[in-house]
């Protein structure tokens, strides 16, 4: 779960990469270990979804995050091991996942009462 030299990182990112860093993904699963992580950064668990059969990941999750005055959608992405964890921000992504993170986290929140 190391960034990539260079590039800036949002301290969202960081946290959740700590607070995934923190669960047992084995123990948990991939799910639960999204869920205690969010929880830990006051976060929300936004989708977790199968990745396409023909792609490096198992799973693909976002979780929004905020820091009070701006939400950031931060993707996971399991790998096709089951262990390794990938997290990036939508910053970092040029791919549908941005589109497809911030159009569904709108909904989401258009939804609550």
């Amino acid at each position: 779960m190391m960034p990539d030299a260079g590039k800036a990182v949002s301290l969202e990112v960081v946290e959740i990469e700590l607070a995934l860093g923190a669960q047992d993904i084995v123990a948990e699963g991939f799910e639960g270990a999204l869920q205690k992580a969010a929880d830990l950064v006051n976060g929300e668990v936004i989708f977790n979804i199968r990745a396409p059969e023909d792609g490096e990941q198992q799973r693909i999750a976002a979780i929004s995050v905020s820091d009070g005055t701006t939400d950031q959608t931060v993707f996971v992405m399991l790998g096709k091991d089951g262990t390794s964890l990938t997290v990036t921000s939508e910053q970092d992504e040029a791919t549908l996942l941005n589109k497809l993170g911030t159009d569904f986290a709108a909904i989401m929140k258009g939804l609550r009462p």
